[in-house]
């Protein structure tokens, strides 16, 4: 048992208190006992002077002695240590010896007996008694009623305590053997029910926590008998009944924490993305411009070489002509891309039904020659999908998502034969993918192409970020579409992995001023 656990604790307050507790008994029975034998030996003594004849004292004579035999032989005992007789007319007698302060005394208590005529029982000395000094003597005096004056006076006898004290100490071994026996008898008795109503419930307590799981209940213990722990065992229930509310309140706290800060930093990646659009845009309209005056002046410079006589018959210089002319317009139209890439604003804002919007680009497309071998799949439901938007804007941004579903198939395992799956949808307002609790559109343009890489698919809506080869692209399709839908005030995602195709999704607003038109489903190859 260790000195800091509570058994022992419990066993050490509970033995002082036992030991306090019997000690204190002893001290009260022994004091009572003493009590009790000196005022029987008092008693004793009041009844050996009443009982003494008055005759007897016709039978003093001047020694001062008692005559032996009579009434005092074999009634004063060893405790009896002096016995005082004195008359009125002078005459004084004892038996046994009595020092000077003892005398003293003596004839001091005899003229107040005397005097006040009542009889009385005076302590005196100082010797030690059981625990501590207490009185020595006792001195018992009786006033003598003569039928003269001359035979009256006192009658007075001295008892030694010491006697007494020396039976209580005798007693009083035996008294602490007892105490000691009750003492070990309590403490462990103590301990051992003290144990059983308060310490084993506390250690099942404890492998009750050690083994505790959620929704569990804590006892202390069952029964009446344990109606306080059965208390305890409620307010503790309470409490963990409390803390798993605060916990899953925090839980709930922290995804919607979490939830928030996830949020907080796609808008945050949005914003830089959007600022880092705008700041090339104004970049790309400042080169297009720069670059735009001479590319003109070339173009001009070229169609006068191809207009001079001598070149008119030159077969191979015509030839090169025509091919700085196509590399030159190929210049020309990637600065018209940086020109649409750095407009900002809408040209002309209006009510768009999305669905008819895309059976005109998927009948446009599917007459592409590169589109020949790929199955367009669009089955639109009737459902609200009409936008405020830029109808030719939004129709470039379709364009450049068929465009590039074609490119990513043409390039994936199966070459050339593929398709490309349109899926629309409505989503409420209290929907939570819903843009800012409003009713949105969502498109969905999805592909069985090559995919793009994890590692690729956060760059896609850079300026100038491609996965084509050289050549084939210039970076700004996605990031023109990108400025258009944010501008529209809806948002473009991708989701893809290598081998796995492509999903573009585009979310946009619903507006209600327009009602939808009819549907009809189709497939184009």
């Amino acid at each position: 048992m260790s000195f800091k656990s509570l058994k022992f604790k419990i066993a050490g307050n509970l033995a002082v208190i036992i030991l306090l507790s019997v000690l204190f008994s002893d001290f009260i029975i022994i004091n009572i006992i003493q009590k009790s034998l000196i005022h029987d030996r008092v008693s004793q003594g009041r009844q050996f002077l009443t009982l003494l004849p008055d005759a007897l004292y016709d039978h003093l004579n001047p020694t001062t002695e008692f005559p032996e035999g009579g009434i005092a032989h074999g009634i004063i005992d060893s405790s009896i240590i002096y016995l005082y007789i004195r008359l009125n007319n002078g005459m004084k007698y004892h038996y046994g010896d009595a020092n000077t302060d003892l005398q003293k005394e003596i004839h001091k208590i005899a003229d107040h007996t005397i005097k006040a005529g009542i009889h009385g029982a005076e302590f005196f000395g100082d010797t030690f008694g059981v625990f501590w000094h207490q009185n020595k003597y006792v001195m018992i005096s009786e006033p003598i009623a003569g039928v003269d004056s001359e035979k009256s006076g006192v009658k007075m006898m001295v008892i030694q305590l010491d006697p007494i004290y020396q039976a209580l100490r005798h007693s009083q071994k035996i008294i602490v053997l007892y105490v000691i026996v009750n003492f070990i008898i309590l403490l462990l008795f103590g301990v051992y029910r003290l144990s059983r109503l308060i310490i084993r419930p506390i250690h099942r307590f404890i492998k009750m926590t050690d083994d505790f799981r959620e929704k569990d209940r804590l006892y202390f213990a069952h029964g009446k008998s344990y109606q306080e722990f059965n208390q305890l065992s409620n307010a503790l229930n309470h409490m963990v009944d409390m803390i798993e509310t605060d916990k899953e309140n925090l839980r709930r706290s922290f995804k919607e924490l979490e939830k928030t800060n996830n949020e907080l930093k796609t808008a945050q990646h949005e914003i830089v993305k959007a600022e880092k659009i705008a700041s090339v845009g104004r970049l790309s309209a400042g080169l297009a411009h720069e670059i735009g005056n001479p590319i003109g002046i070339v173009l001009g410079y070229l169609d006068l070489l191809k207009s001079r006589p001598d070149m008119k018959n030159d077969n191979v210089g015509q030839d090169f002509l025509k091919r700085a002319q196509d590399e030159i317009n190929r210049i020309n139209m990637v600065i018209r891309q940086l020109l649409d890439f750095s407009r900002s604003s809408f040209v002309d804002c209006k009510i768009v039904s999305m669905h008819d919007l895309l059976r005109d680009v998927v009948m446009m497309m599917s007459d592409q020659p590169f589109m020949s071998e790929i199955k367009i799949d669009f089955y639109p439901e009737d459902i609200p999908n009409s936008v405020y938007i830029d109808r030719n804007q939004i129709r470039q941004v379709l364009i450049n998502l068929f465009i590039n579903a074609a490119d990513s198939i043409k390039t994936s395992a199966k070459k050339i034969k593929g398709a490309i799956r349109i899926v629309s949808e409505f989503i409420p307002e209290n929907e939570k993918s819903a843009l800012s609790n409003q009713p949105t559109f969502l498109l969905k343009v999805i592909d069985d192409g090559s995919g793009i890489s994890m590692a690729d698919i956060d760059y896609i809506f850079d300026p100038f970020f491609t996965t084509k080869e050289p050549g084939k692209g210039t970076g700004l399709g996605l990031s023109v579409s990108y400025m258009i839908i944010e501008q529209a005030g809806g948002r473009i995602t991708a989701a893809s992995d290598t081998g796995q195709g492509t999903t573009m999704t585009i979310l946009l607003p619903i507006h209600y001023e327009r009602e939808s038109s009819p549907t009809n489903s189709f497939v184009m190859a």
